[in-house]
């Protein structure tokens, strides 16, 4: 979510775009090897299967997000762009908050 401010002020300098992306790919990468590694405690003898399923979903995400922030650029520009990546976040955030497990 944080890293959304910072690629939010792209227009005032290529720094607050480049902090930015360094922040989301971090957050990115972090989530990733996180989801992988609970799925692979699931069923460890079924790894490649398991990580088929869960590269085909994740791009299927990222190719929806990709025309999702498409069209609100044209429709509504930059900043609706940001807000977007930023709901997304906190939607995934929220999620999570409600459906981790207690231990």
């Amino acid at each position: 979510m944080v890293s959304w401010l910072p690629i939010h002020y792209l227009r005032h300098s290529l720094i607050f775009l480049i902090i930015g992306v360094v922040l989301l790919d971090a957050a990115v990468q972090a989530v990733h090897v996180t989801n992988q590694s609970l799925i692979f405690n699931v069923r460890p003898e079924a790894r490649s299967r398991l990580t088929a399923a869960y590269m085909i979903f994740y791009s299927i995400g990222s190719a929806t997000g990709s025309i999702a922030s498409t069209k609100l650029y044209a429709y509504a520009g930059w900043n609706a762009v940001c807000l977007f990546g930023a709901a997304i976040s906190t939607i995934a955030l929220i999620f999570w908050a409600l459906t981790r497990r207690l231990s």
